[in-house]
């Protein structure tokens, strides 16, 4: 079965758990609907397809949130372009009211060159992951840009969104988001009126760097050349995992909304950003599943067998990953290392993960930590043991 395709990313995703859903959904639908079999028996069918359903999930859970993430990842990339046409009747004049429809006018800095408009707002969070939003928009316009007068609007723009962090105090936070960071983004809107050819063929490239960390403060610079009447920007946009939203994909949002009046076209454009490799768009979703699963089996022999050969208390720390046999058991926890500070982050230790993954006592955790602890300091290295690493 050739379709769906992974070209189409978002079918696919929603595909995977109709799929997985539907598996089981329908045999209970069809119990429930039977009446010539008497109701205990009915009860203890759904009652199996329903325990069968979570243990599926539980036991495929890491295949299928790669799926999703993999899918996720994919539709963001074949949904972004490296170059846009303008939409008919978009240009300095009606992009300079809406972005002066956006927020509040702000005073910039004595610095130079001035953006024509500097507009704020904060919104608070919907979730307790962050403790605010903060977007800030400034427009530009020049005659010629070059290299130089770029890399001069994008420091303006650096200096006269960080004196605008906080400009505005929510009147009430959850205990939650106190200690939650804020999340901000800055779109730098540059009205060219010509590109300078040689810059223009790196545009893309150089729009791509500088952009912070694009989950909690980025800064997406958006050039429009009014010759050409084309623009170029990061709009590439991040998966959304279900947690806090990231502000690069409320950056590109705003971008939408203020130069393309909510409408970006696709439709035979052909500028398309660089393909995620290993990710055939024309291979089938049957495909694609069959060889994830394979890849993941294969991984977890591999590392089963590698952790079975272990001897007790060895420990051993291999770029991003870290293994840890005590006694017939052992753990593989993600490791981030800081070589030049000599700091290494280690993910929280909670859970065997040979031969099966079980939880591991308190008092077991604080002895691994302990020898963990050791094997780092002999290495001149201060770790921490923390949840989320990334």
């Amino acid at each position: 079965m050739t379709f769906p395709k992974l070209k189409h990313a978002l079918l696919c995703r929603i595909l995977t758990y109709v799929v997985v859903i539907g598996g089981f959904g329908l045999p209970i639908a069809a119990v429930c609907c039977t009446r010539f079999l008497p109701e205990l028996v009915r009860v203890a069918i759904v009652f199996a397809l329903v325990v069968g359903l979570l243990v599926y999930l539980v036991k495929n859970f890491v295949l299928l949130m790669g799926m999703d993430m993999a899918l996720a990842t994919l539709h963001c990339n074949l949904t972004a372009r490296t170059c846009y046409d303008l939409p008919r009747g978009r240009r300095t004049q009606s992009i300079q009211k809406s972005i002066s429809r956006f927020g509040t006018a702000c005073a910039p800095a004595p610095i130079q060159p001035q953006p024509l408009q500097l507009r704020y707002r904060r919104s608070s969070s919907a979730t307790v992951y962050t403790k605010g939003i903060e977007k800030v928009a400034a427009a530009y316009e020049t005659v010629f840009l070059d290299a130089e007068q770029y890399h001069a609007i994008f420091r303006s723009a650096q200096t006269n969104s960080s004196r605008l962090i906080g400009r505005k105090q929510p009147l009430f936070l959850d205990k939650a988001q106190k200690k939650a960071p804020l999340n901000r983004v800055t779109v730098v809107v540059i009205l060219a009126h010509k590109v300078e050819p040689s810059l223009w063929e790196t545009l893309y490239k150089k729009v791509c760097q500088q952009s912070g960390d694009e989950w909690e403060d980025t800064i997406i610079p958006c050039v429009i050349d009014l010759e050409k009447e084309q623009c170029v920007f990061n709009s590439q946009r991040l998966p959304y995992t279900g947690f806090a939203y990231p502000v690069k994909n409320r950056g590109i949002r705003l971008i939408k909304r203020l130069v393309f009046g909510g409408y970006m076209p696709l439709k035979d454009n052909l500028f398309y950003v660089e393909p995620i490799k290993d990710a055939n768009p024309e291979d089938s979703l049957w495909t694609f599943w069959r060889g994830l699963s394979k890849e993941l089996k294969g991984s977890d022999k591999a590392m089963n067998k590698r952790m079975a050969a272990m001897k007790d208390g060895q420990i051993i720390w291999e770029e991003d990953l870290l293994y840890v046999k005590w006694g017939d058991r052992a753990i593989c926890q993600w490791v981030k290392a800081d070589t030049a500070q000599r700091n290494a982050k280690v993910e929280a230790i909670t859970y065997w993960s040979y031969p099966k993954n079980n939880p591991i006592a308190k008092k077991t955790i604080q002895e691994i930590e302990i020898a963990i602890t050791r094997y780092f300091s002999n290495q001149g290295y201060r770790i921490s043991f923390e949840e989320d690493i990334d």
